[in-house]
């Protein structure tokens, strides 16, 4: 950190400055013959000086930061002609970095001032040299600590902020408000008009909550885990950290110890309006008793179930292979018991009880909405011996599976006048098995056909068992055959050729 001493150019007729080479290479200054650069020097070290004075200034910090000594103050820097080079280093630069001594200073915009104080006024350099220390005396303070120990101080800030600590002293409530915010339960709540004046409500009272990036409100103690952007300003003493992946900023204040958010609330008002909509939307649910009964016989299914799984797992397994072999097979959805488990099984009903019942209704999801209109019929429809009703249900089921199962000779599917069975789509199927994702479609279809080209032969594809297997077929049937096996689900299409479904690999 700070410059490098053979870096570095004293010049007693300039005590307040400090004379560097910049640019790639440059390590040295020779001289300072030109007029030119010892008028501007001399004003310089005037504007520094006077500056210094005036505010009595402590270099002790500055010293400890840029490596100098004595009364000097600020860096400047001359060319490889021994010209002046015209602008500023920013004490960013120097912040949490070491100046190569072999490559000496970059000579980069983004490290530089973009003031050219060599075409200044006398009133202009002044201000320009002022605002220019300033920027250095806070680096330099800032340069005590290290990065990490900056950043723990501004998320311990952000954390202890009266709108982030109601942000996790509430967090059940928010969340449950934007997710019942969201949830198709609102569409089947009495009173409509109600349910639209609360939503109106959330898009106010949420505004100071969504402002808040949710990865920041993991934990009390991080942010996210993103690389923040560090950016100083000395006249508000102040850093600006951002996160360009949450595309979030805040603003820290180093002598107050606290932040500032890009957009403040008042966070009484805020608390007292997540209070109301919470409490608004529990006068809503209460006026929705038949409701709320519904889904809690749904949790009473959903428990009633839970020693039958193994068996209702193995029905709806079987239920949903015919349905592959058969597609118009009604099984899953006109048999109550597989209907009312699997819809069940999809759904997230907890029995634990809750503060509220907007805390409550938020924690449910229902695999279908319509699932509260039907559950007094499931109700009255539950067998008295369920593991009874369950093997008669499994014994139906697998004498309907054996009845669909594909045989050898069975047309699986038809293009043009020419069908294809079982036994020969399982043949195709051995080919994408073994060639599918090594070779393009076209290649495929021209084995399959026959087509003894070079390439075919090149590749020994021609003295394969599958070569010629649809040479009765014209290439274009051929094309669409795939196609067809695609649609049906026995085939997926990648990137380069296909490759085998799940699907047939079940039937398969």
């Amino acid at each position: 950190m700070g410059l490098p001493v053979n870096l570095t150019y004293e010049d007693e007729r300039y005590p307040h400055i400090i004379l560097t080479p910049i640019g790639k290479k440059n390590k040295s200054i020779r001289s300072i013959g030109h007029k030119f650069e010892r008028g501007v020097l001399s004003r310089l070290n005037e504007a520094v000086g006077t500056y210094v004075n005036e505010k009595k200034m402590d270099l002790k910090n500055l010293h400890l930061f840029l490596n100098i000594k004595g009364q000097t103050v600020l860096p400047v820097s001359f060319l490889k002609d021994e010209t002046l080079h015209p602008y500023f280093i920013r004490p960013e630069f120097f912040l949490w970095n070491s100046v190569s001594k072999e490559h000496g200073l970059p000579l980069k915009d983004e490290y530089l001032y973009e003031t050219d104080f060599t075409r200044l006024s006398s009133e202009q350099l002044e201000y320009h040299v002022r605002e220019v220390i300033d920027d250095y005396m806070f680096i330099a303070d800032i340069s005590s600590e290290e990065r990490e120990e900056w950043l723990a101080r501004i998320v311990h800030s952000f954390h202890a902020h009266p709108i982030v600590l109601l942000a996790h002293e509430k967090k059940n409530v928010i969340q449950a408000v934007e997710t019942m915010n969201q949830s198709a339960l609102l569409s089947v709540l009495k009173y409509p008009e109600d349910v639209s004046f609360w939503r109106h409500r959330v898009e106010i009272v949420m505004r100071p909550f969504r402002a808040l990036p949710d990865q920041w409100l993991n934990s009390r103690s991080t942010t996210c885990p993103h690389q923040k952007d560090l950016q100083f300003h000395s006249g508000q003493k102040k850093i600006c950290c951002y996160c360009e992946v949450c595309d979030y900023q805040l603003f820290y204040f180093t002598d107050h110890d606290k932040v500032l958010l890009e957009e403040e609330f008042d966070p009484v008002k805020a608390g007292k309006r997540i209070k109301t909509i919470h409490q608004q939307f529990n006068d809503i649910a209460d006026k929705n008793t038949d409701l709320l009964y519904q889904l809690r016989q749904l949790t009473f299914l959903k428990e009633k179930l839970i020693p039958y799984r193994n068996k209702l797992d193995e029905a709806l397994q079987i239920a949903h292979l015919i349905k592959r072999y058969k597609h118009d097979e009604p099984f899953v959805t006109s048999d109550t018991i597989l209907d009312m488990y699997e819809k069940l099984n999809h759904s997230n009903l907890p029995i634990e009880s809750f503060e509220s019942n907007l805390i409550w209704l938020a924690h449910i999801k229902l695999a279908d909405v319509s699932m509260v209109k039907q559950v007094e019929e499931w109700v009255d429809n539950i067998p008295e011996d369920m593991d009874l009703a369950l093997d008669q249900l499994l014994q139906e089921l697998n004498e309907r599976l054996s009845q669909v199962v594909y045989q050898e000779d069975d047309i699986i599917i038809t293009i043009k006048d020419r069908s294809l069975d079982y036994a020969s789509v399982q043949q195709m199927l051995d080919l994408i098995h073994y060639y599918g994702t090594d070779y393009p479609a076209h290649t495929l279809v021209q084995v399959l056909a026959g087509k003894s080209t070079n390439k075919l032969r090149r590749l020994h594809l021609h003295e394969t068992r599958w070569f010629g297997l649809l040479s009765d077929w014209p290439e274009k049937y051929i094309q669409r055959l795939f196609k067809q096996l695609e649609n049906q689900g026995w085939l997926m299409k990648q990137s380069k050729g296909y490759s085998i479904s799940q699907f047939a690999e079940e039937v398969m």
